[in-house]
């Protein structure tokens, strides 16, 4: 007995602890998830013959062997993983089974009475404004009828407010395929769009590269700077010289000039 009084005791504070908490904190179970549990867990599965690796999730349609949870101990059941989910498209909502696949109903099915005319060319645009001020009038109508008699006479008008409803999301669903293809219309755009500019870009940097190869790595005019001819005293070997080492050294460096800045182009491109 003290010790039921012990445990509830715990759990209120606990509770209690959580609640005067600013986040929420995990579930209690992350404590059973201990290096010692852990490999207690991987020693069962090998002496059960199960393999302890995860399973594949590309298979997860597939049944995976696993030990049995309830012949674990307690600090070692919350270990297994639970299965993962079905890949069907099926799913509950609100408790209701609902499928993905399933076709929309359509208000014939639903037993709800079409405003709209037949057909599929149908421009939905003025049925959908007739659709708004009709049920714009109707729910004025029972508001009048709620304020003089709250009792009475809103039954009829309420159910059709739910016709109007109804007719006004068939109306806007035949947006679909409309609304489909300006996405993708979209998309493309935007993917040519920046293919375009890619290429633009690809084109000015070979442009830059082109100058540069044209100006930057081409050696002196044989005329000089500002092509002018240069006179070299022939009986001076060591002033020629000289002179020959000079160039070959600003040749370089307009070289190595040059191939910086076309590296700091293609890195711009990237």
């Amino acid at each position: 007995m003290a010790d039921q009084q012990q445990g509830q005791a715990q759990a209120q504070a606990q509770q209690q602890e959580r609640m005067q908490a600013p986040f929420p904190q995990p579930p209690p179970f992350y404590k059973h998830f201990t290096p010692d549990n852990l490999a207690h867990l991987r020693k069962l599965r090998k002496e059960a013959g199960v393999s302890t690796h995860q399973p594949d999730l590309s298979t997860q349609d597939q049944p995976h062997h696993d030990i049995d949870i309830f012949s674990l101990p307690t600090e070692l059941r919350y270990l297994i993983p639970p299965p993962p989910p079905p890949t069907t498209s099926d799913f509950l909502a609100f408790g209701l089974s609902r499928s993905l696949s399933a076709p929309s109903q359509t208000l014939a099915e639903l037993n709800i009475e079409s405003l709209l005319p037949p057909g599929a060319e149908l421009n939905p645009g003025p049925h959908l404004i007739s659709l708004a001020r009709s049920h714009l009038a109707t729910f004025l109508l029972l508001v009048g009828n709620l304020s003089q008699n709250p009792a009475e006479g809103w039954e009829a008008t309420t159910k059709d407010l739910e016709v109007l409803v109804a007719n006004m999301h068939e109306a806007i669903n035949r947006y679909r395929p409309h609304q489909a293809r300006e996405t993708l219309i979209g998309m493309m755009e935007e993917r040519v769009e920046r293919m375009r500019e890619e290429v633009e870009r690809v084109r000015e940097a070979k442009s830059k590269v082109r100058e540069l190869l044209e100006v930057g790595l081409s050696g002196p005019s044989d005329g000089g700077e500002g092509g002018e001819a240069m006179d070299v005293d022939t009986d001076a070997p060591g002033r020629s010289k000289t002179m020959d080492t000079q160039q070959e050294k600003e040749r370089r460096a307009r070289q190595m000039a040059a191939w910086a800045a076309i590296e700091d182009v293609m890195n711009s491109t990237e």
